[in-house]
């Protein structure tokens, strides 16, 4: 009889540790502090590379890190771009008023990224210098963008920009 309670009991036993240790691991491990590092400085690359492309009027160039899904959200109600091609009609259309353009540095970035960096979630400013028919513009944006892993690099899934405003209150602005 023992052995019989015996071999069962080293049988669920057996079996218990083995759930315990399936129920324990995770599929993909989280990031060191280190990696997270350095994932954050691969999330600020393809933004770089992204303005800079865009700088160059270069479509083919930002596709490179364009999801093969995105949304971005333009500056009026109306404006949401869902796909590729409806991506290129809005900026090719944006680049006909442009003769050229410049971005400065990024300023006070901000990088969310889940734990086993997947997805980033990515806010921050820059200067951008347009000029259009010899005369030019310096604004500063405000720019969110949210970027996955695809592939095994990052990709712009989503974004909006804003243009800032004066250093006015509401009220100031209401009162013009």
């Amino acid at each position: 009889m023992s052995n019989l309670f015996g071999g069962s009991m080293k049988y669920f036993l057996t079996i218990f540790i083995l759930l315990v240790l399936f129920a324990c691991s995770t599929n993909e491990e989280q990031l060191s502090t280190e990696e997270e590092v350095k994932e954050k400085d691969k999330v600020i690359e393809v933004l770089k590379a992204y303005n800079k492309a865009y700088e160059k009027k270069n479509f083919s160039e930002m596709v490179r890190y364009l999801a093969n899904d995105l949304t971005f959200f333009g500056s009026d109600s109306a404006e949401t771009i869902k796909s590729l091609s409806e991506f290129k009609v809005a900026i090719e259309k944006q680049w006909q008023d442009i003769d050229s353009m410049r971005y400065g540095d990024m300023v006070d970035v901000y990088i969310l990224m889940d734990s086993k960096g997947k997805l980033a979630s990515a806010i921050y400013g820059v200067p951008l210098e347009l000029w259009s028919g010899g005369k030019n513009v310096r604004l500063f944006l405000r720019v969110a963008r949210t970027l996955k892993k695809e592939g095994g690099n990052w990709v712009i899934v989503s974004g909006i920009t804003g243009i800032t405003r004066a250093s006015k209150s509401i009220k100031e602005i209401m009162q013009q």
